[in-house]
């Protein structure tokens, strides 16, 4: 049997009574998720015990985004747990836009495609995913990027610079981008490894980044993109600080 279906096994099985308890004090309860349901609602209660006692995961409650409509979350990418983290801390159903031989992988096919994950060639120019990305945002749901387009396996103590693509996407789109900062996590980039390895992530959340002054139609202007990653970049620092400076003083509450 392939290790991933043997730990995705493992962190369900050891999820399900943590999670029967959380729904008992009205944790993950259905009308405050209502993307999330049948049987993606015990899948996202595993994710959040699995976060909460193997990750220790602290936030600062979960992810000011829209209750409904679309939306774009961007973070910064720290290791291949990253996305169970974001989840973990979203009421919203997030489809991340992720590598295609992860989408078509047999054993994570079936959750990438019922939580609407966006399948894209890593060579960085894959029209077809932009084109799905902004469909599901025209559809009204939330379509989370990494902006750095790759991970950066320093537990979120360093962040590389920010790739064109997402502000493209951003800037046709036109909706509410909100920032999120990830930090404490494994210090790999080996996907097995960060999901088997114990850690201490934090993710710190800021306010929508403007981008009112910018219509849709100069998405192609490269001057356009370099301001938006610019801004994007000063969003992702300016909550890094806030992150450093939360994990140090130990604050912050259990997702």
């Amino acid at each position: 049997m392939s290790p991933w279906l043997l730990l995705l096994l493992a962190i369900l099985l050891l999820s399900i009574p943590g999670f029967l308890l959380g729904a008992g004090r009205g944790v993950g309860r259905t009308e405050d998720m209502p993307e999330i349901r049948g049987p993606l609602r015990l899948l996202h209660g595993a994710f959040r015990v699995y976060c909460a006692l193997w990750h220790e995961l602290r936030a600062e409650g979960y992810a000011p985004l829209p209750g409904s409509g679309p939306a774009i979350l961007i973070a910064n990418h720290t290791c291949g747990i990253d996305h169970v983290l974001l989840q973990a801390a979203s009421r919203r159903l997030l489809g991340f836009v992720i590598a295609r031989e992860y989408y078509d992988s047999p054993w994570l096919h079936w959750i990438c495609s019922h939580i609407g994950c966006i399948p894209v060639n890593r060579d960085g120019r894959d029209l077809a995913a932009i084109r799905a990305a902004l469909r599901a945002l025209g559809e009204g749901r939330v379509v989370p990027i990494f902006p750095e387009g790759t991970i950066v396996p320093a537990s979120g103590r360093q962040l590389a610079e920010m790739r064109p693509g997402s502000a493209y996407l951003a800037i046709r789109a036109g909706v509410p981008v909100v920032p999120a900062y990830i930090i404490g996590t494994p210090a790999t980039d080996e996907i097995l490894e960060s999901l088997a390895t114990p850690s201490r992530a934090r993710i710190v959340f800021g306010a929508p980044i403007d981008l009112s002054d910018i219509p849709p139609d100069r998405a192609g202007d490269k001057a356009v993109q370099a301001e938006v990653s610019a801004r994007f970049r000063r969003a992702l620092l300016t909550l890094q600080a806030r992150a450093v400076a939360a994990e140090e003083d130990g604050d912050g509450s259990l997702v």
